[in-house]
């Protein structure tokens, strides 16, 4: 392949006119394909990220994606939102087809962030009430909005909106209540309801929360967690919303982390996977829902619905099915979380292994005693990892940094699988040999 530039100037012209984001990293990568990602150099990287967080988790590059997009291209570019164009159309039925319990109506954006906002806009509105509900270490995007409902951090230096509050996770490896699961009494999700009590002016329009936690390192709460949240919202009249941009289609092993804990909510924000690459995000609201009348409808996007995108996502949510990649990703979730846990064995960098389908964290400690979190060892491991041709990710700094995230593309072959795992076990090695 030719290039303009060589890959310094790429790099240096990239620093000279582009906002660096956290996380950069000096690489130019050009070309990928399933499980595999081409630098500038001709080097391949493992993909044990899905690219970020997951929106080429059924493959870099899949075919039917590809040609989905091509044939479109060919015949509508852009649509104006209030225009139907078909490939919207027939998203919206593929998703009604597959969402859990009676979520069939659905309102197209871009990004994650927009669609998390469109919830939580519709929740209010729909409810007539004002305040809104996170969870600490929470992560649903960068507009204001979502910003006020997790991690302080993210939003440093930007002041949190009025009437948006947060309470502990169910973080079971690190309890905010000192108590140990299973034999707790679930303070983590009676604490919705202390809130809602004592916290708010009893006027909560919603509880936003992953069904399993992303950003914050993949922490998965345990299924009684959700019955009981459930039961909350139901007494006190709160719409739950499950942002299922990380965890839907198929990622945890099932279709929906909803799935997972057996719990309908009353919104689900998807995107990621649903796109194959290309950037969509949905909302979904139950069909019975007092939905916000048009007039009061002011916010909409230009992109809603746009075709080329919905092409893409009808022809990934056909890969997601046909190829069974629910079921992929729990049996190679299965074959990885083992190895990982005997890799904890051996490692003492290693808290704890958590994770289900191919939704997995790796957890580092100085002291598996004290917990003290490896924040540094982390981003050293995954240096050591990314040198070796193998791509993952750190949870969120600071607090949660010390978590390496794992979530490849759900049609991995193990072969790739297992060299992850190899090149993981190498980097730890490395790192703790220079710790002694």
């Amino acid at each position: 392949m030719n290039f303009k530039y060589s890959e310094k100037e790429y790099i240096d012209k990239r620093e000279k006119y582009i906002v660096r984001m956290p996380g950069y990293v000096p690489l130019v990568m050009v070309e990928a394909e399933g499980s595999i990602v081409r630098d500038i150099n001709g080097k391949e990287y493992i993909d044990g990220l899905s690219q970020v967080a997951g929106p080429t988790g059924i493959g870099n590059r899949h075919p039917k994606v590809v040609a989905a997009v091509k044939e479109q291209v060919d015949k509508l570019l852009c649509n104006g939102p209030w225009f139907i164009n078909i490939p919207q159309v027939e998203l919206a039925e593929k998703l009604a087809k597959i969402m859990p319990g009676n979520l069939r109506k659905f309102y197209f954006l871009v990004g994650g962030g927009e669609a998390v906002e469109y919830g939580i806009r519709t929740a209010i509105k729909a409810s007539r009430k004002e305040e809104v509900l996170g969870v600490y270490f929470g992560y649903h995007g960068a507009m204001m909005s979502c910003l006020s409902l997790g991690n302080p951090s993210h939003r440093r230096g930007l002041s949190p909106m009025a009437g948006f509050k947060q309470i502990p996770p169910a973080y079971c490896y690190r309890c905010f209540y000192g108590q140990k699961y299973p034999g707790c009494n679930f303070e983590c999700a009676n604490a919705l309801e202390t809130t809602i009590q004592y916290g708010t002016y009893n006027d909560v329009a919603a509880f936003v929360i992953e069904p399993m936690m992303g950003v914050a390192g993949h922490i998965i709460p345990p299924k009684e967690y959700f019955k009981i949240v459930r039961e909350i919202c139901d007494k006190y009249g709160v719409l739950l919303i499950f942002d299922e941009i990380q965890t839907g289609f198929g990622r945890t092993g099932k279709m929906w982390g909803a799935d997972y804990y057996e719990v309908q909510p009353d919104i689900m924000i998807v995107g990621k996977v649903m796109g194959g690459g290309i950037p969509i995000s949905a909302a979904a609201f139950r069909d019975d829902m007092d939905l916000p009348s048009e007039e009061e409808q002011e916010v909409f996007s230009t992109h809603s619905g746009s075709p080329i995108c919905c092409a893409a996502a009808c022809a990934a949510v056909d890969v997601v099915i046909e190829e069974k990649l629910p079921e992929k990703a729990a049996k190679m979730g299965e074959f990885m979380m083992k190895r990982l846990k005997e890799m904890q064995k051996k490692h003492p960098l290693i808290g704890e292994v958590r994770g289900v389908g191919l939704f997995l964290g790796v957890e580092l400690v100085k002291n598996r005693k004290t917990k003290e979190r490896a924040a540094e060892e982390a981003l050293r491991i995954i240096q050591q990892c990314r040198r070796r041709g193998v791509l993952l990710q750190l949870s969120m700094k600071p607090h949660v940094g010390n978590t390496i995230t794992i979530k490849p593309p759900m049609n991995i072959p193990k072969d790739l699988a297992s060299k992850i795992l190899d090149v993981l076990d190498e980097s730890l090695y490395e790192v703790e040999k220079s710790l002694v």
